[in-house]
């Protein structure tokens, strides 16, 4: 999968019951500092068999992060319909300028 390079295993014991079954929960750190969390299919009204939900988040170390809104989305959530538009999302943030 793309970005596979940037995932880090912050969410090895993940309580949320996202990884049952074919779920992922995936944490990524990008070089600026930036990442996402992405969930496929998330147990969500409007999310059936498909979808992902991609959270950015911006890190203070490598195991301190918090979520952040950010103007290019305008929220802290992003829905996204396809694996495509999730690349898409986080291909904005890993192109943020590091602040």
């Amino acid at each position: 999968m793309e970005y596979d390079e940037y995932v880090v295993d912050l969410n090895a014991d993940c309580t949320c019951g996202c990884m049952e079954g074919d779920r992922f929960h995936k944490i990524y750190h990008f070089p600026n500092d930036y990442g996402a969390s992405v969930v496929n299919n998330p147990k969500l009204n409007g999310f059936n068999d498909e979808g992902f939900r991609v959270m950015p988040l911006v890190f203070e170390s490598f195991e301190d992060y918090s979520t952040v809104k950010l103007p290019i989305f305008g929220k802290n959530v992003v829905d996204c319909k396809s694996w495509e538009e999730a690349v898409e999302a986080m291909t904005q943030i890993k192109n943020l300028k590091k602040e």
